[in-house]
């Protein structure tokens, strides 16, 4: 996997007014899932990725976080929501071939991914978290700075 997580900032928001912190919550998140997927070394992991390309992996990150908004709206602030069971269905609707070792997992990186996220949110100034439909001024510095495509 490259060194550069090949997941796009611009692949969360269609409009000016989708720059929210909640959708930049969840490109964080799929850029931590994907460094956590990157990072395993467990043989079914290593397995899975095996057989998928970077830009593959990315797609797949960013899909998985986007989903999991139902659940980070649905707690507390830091609290998955729903069960995490749910994160088990939504690999399963992604990734149709994926074996039941494969999925449990993902979902183990994800919620490995989660908590080190939440560890970052509650010392960033930012506040995605709290006001996630307040638009976040980081998309435009990106786009300012050239790192969004």
């Amino acid at each position: 996997m490259s060194a550069e997580p090949p997941i796009k900032a611009s692949w969360f928001y269609v409009s000016a007014d989708e720059k929210t912190k909640m959708n930049w919550f969840l490109f964080e998140y799929a850029c931590k899932l994907y460094d956590h997927i990157g990072e395993s070394r467990k043989k079914t992991v290593m397995k899975w990725k095996a057989r998928r390309s970077d830009e593959c992996i990315a797609e797949f990150c960013a899909y998985f976080a986007k989903r999991m908004r139902r659940n980070i709206c649905s707690g507390p602030v830091g609290d998955l929501g729903e069960d995490i069971a749910t994160a088990d269905e939504f690999i399963r609707d992604y990734c149709h071939s994926n074996t039941r070792r494969e999925t449990e997992a993902l979902a183990d990186i994800g919620e490995a991914a989660w908590l080190e996220l939440i560890q970052s949110c509650f010392v960033c100034p930012t506040g995605c978290l709290n006001g996630m439909d307040e638009r976040c001024e980081i998309f435009d510095r990106m786009e300012r700075g050239g790192y969004l495509s």
